[in-house]
């Protein structure tokens, strides 16, 4: 009986062996990530020894910002008294999220569960003595949320590892103790595998050195034995499953069709107590409504302080998440990228059969929306949340739908339109601006009022960058946006790599402020921009607002790019 149970174990191994050397298709692919295209929000979280005195995680020391010796004492105040993963997981499932990607270990080589591998770890060298990552995987599960892990492939504390300093390096070539550090991380990776088997494994610090060196062909293949479903992410040299722009906001759909924008509420990953430069829930609901359009997901940025509670200015804003997508579960799960916005001035989805068009309306004012080139018949159009149906209309390739202020959003909401069929879109349409802006050029009065914008325009530019009509001076030095209604938050702007010299109100000349968001220096991503529009300057037609560039409009539209900071 015994050599029958070894004999068919010995089978199954084999099996999965096999199995995973077996190239994938196309199709089992989608199956196996079908949750991640499903789940659209996820939870990152940096916790860890860096937020004792709240400074940058690993690159603290890296970059010379602090001595080694001294950013390894936080080891002696990290008590994780307060870490309560079951309050965490509730939150996370409450706030919307479908799954959650706790840092196991960052660059800095100090692990957060009970390894045994002779390294750092919290339950040997800190005051937490506790395994952090086993009580977190069953929280989750327990709530019926998907586990991941990041891991760092980098670890500077290693003595075996090359990498230290910016400016100096243990060793240059020596195959031997290479080797010795990839053993000591294979072996960290099958605890992890063995012990807590994650649906998804979020690496980072592959930069430093190629697929080869990483040995990464053959990590994926002992993951995937571990787990023939195991997900994971692009920062394998090749060799993961998915995209991972980082903190910059893909102006244009990536081409890869699985993706996740990881992304901070402030300008830190881990806990800093001098960055008070939070988003507003409104601007992370914005940006997570452009993930779901062009059908990604958001990794959402949450660092816990030393004890392992959340900062208050982070609760809030899961708070806000959890009510919004309680509201609007249908047009968020399980959604597909919508139309362009050369169709629909705004962010949209659409259901998997695409016989649903969801629309997302950041302004809160009774006014009309304009969808152009849509054949297919419509059988209903409502507001999500309420069961009462709304007007629409249709002339010409001109659908007009009707927005009722008593069913608008004070953050984002939205508007799903029923078709008969799968959703069809005539290529020539006419253009929205003409649908938009044109009928009210015929209107004496506004004319007037904005006749200094009017008389030097030519073609805006292209959709993704602003959700609204756009037009530009012929010098192309100043960018006209026109303002729909009474925006909920700030007028976002992405991509924009100019620098703004001046921001009005066109026709009674208000200066407005500005502020640029998630701009890290040493990157070519710009940040995002925002521009307070006070309701008081508001035209009940539509506002036109001019963005004073400091020379001809320059716009990023490249992929979001992977930045090597968290």
């Amino acid at each position: 009986m015994r050599v029958n149970t070894f004999f068919i174990a010995m089978l199954l191994l084999i099996s999965m062996g096999l199995k995973a050397q077996t190239k994938e298709t196309k199709e089992d692919k989608a199956k196996r990530m079908e949750w991640f295209k499903d789940a659209k929000l996820g939870i990152f979280i940096h916790y860890g020894i860096y937020s004792v005195n709240g400074i940058d995680e690993s690159w603290s020391f890296f970059n010379g910002y602090i001595n080694y010796d001294d950013y390894m004492k936080q080891m002696n105040g990290f008590t994780a008294a307060k870490y309560q993963p079951d309050e965490w997981a509730k939150l996370f499932k409450e706030s919307g999220a479908k799954y959650a990607v706790l840092t196991s270990k960052h660059h800095d080589g100090v692990a957060l569960w009970d390894t045994k591998t002779d390294h750092y770890n919290v339950v040997d060298n800190t005051p937490a003595k506790r395994d952090l990552v086993a009580p977190f995987v069953s929280a989750l599960r327990d709530n019926d949320m998907k586990v991941g892990l990041y891991y760092s492939l980098i670890d500077w504390s290693y003595p075996d590892y090359p990498g230290f300093l910016r400016n100096k390096n243990r060793y240059e070539k020596d195959a031997a103790r290479w080797n010795r550090f990839t053993d000591f991380y294979f072996t960290q990776m099958r605890e992890l595998s063995e012990r807590f088997n994650p649906d998804l494994y979020w690496f980072d610090g592959d930069w430093e050195h190629s697929a080869d060196e990483w040995k990464s062909a053959d990590l994926r293949n002992m993951l995937v034995k571990y787990n023939p479903n195991v997900i994971l992410n692009s920062r394998l040299q090749g060799y993961g499953d998915y995209a991972t722009p980082e903190q910059g906001l893909p102006v244009t759909k990536p081409a890869n069709p699985y993706w996740e924008l990881c992304m901070t509420m402030n300008d830190s990953w881990g806990y800093q107590h001098n960055d008070h430069n939070y988003k507003s829930p409104f601007q992370m609901i914005r940006i997570f409504v452009d993930c779901i359009s062009m059908g990604g997901n958001l990794l959402l940025d949450i660092g816990p302080h030393a004890d392992g509670s959340i900062p208050a200015p982070q609760l809030a804003v899961l708070k806000e998440f959890g009510r919004w997508t309680a509201k609007h579960k249908e047009a968020i799960y399980g959604t597909r990228a919508g139309i362009s916005q050369d169709h629909f001035y705004g962010p949209s989805a659409l259901s998997k059969d695409k016989k649903t068009l969801y629309l997302y309306v950041d302004h809160n004012q009774e006014s009309t929306l304009k969808i152009t080139g849509l054949e297919s018949a419509i059988r209903s159009v409502k507001v999500v949340g309420y069961n009462k149906k709304v007007k629409h209309s249709t002339e010409d390739d001109i659908t007009s739908i009707a927005l009722p202020h008593d069913m608008l959003d004070p953050t984002v909401t939205v508007v799903a339109v029923n078709l008969k069929d799968p959703i069809k879109l005539k290529e020539n349409a006419t253009k929205l601006f003409d649908a938009k802006v044109k009928p009210l050029m015929k209107s004496e009065s506004w004319s007037k009022k904005h006749e200094v914008a009017l008389n030097d325009l030519t073609e805006g530019i292209p959709a993704g960058h602003y959700n609204g009509p756009t037009a530009l001076s012929k010098d192309k030095n100043t960018l006209y946006l026109f303002v729909d209604g009474k925006p909920n938050g700030p007028l976002t702007i992405k991509g924009l790599k100019n620098n703004i010299n001046r921001i009005w109100v066109v026709g009674n000349g208000t200066k407005l402020s500005h502020q640029i968001s998630g701009k890290l220096y040493w990157s070519a991503v710009p940040g995002i921009a925002y521009i307070d529009v006070p309701e008081s300057v508001l035209d009940k037609q539509m506002t036109v607002i001019a963005v004073l560039l400091d020379g001809p409009v320059d716009l990023y539209r490249e992929e979001g790019q992977v930045i090597e900071s968290n």
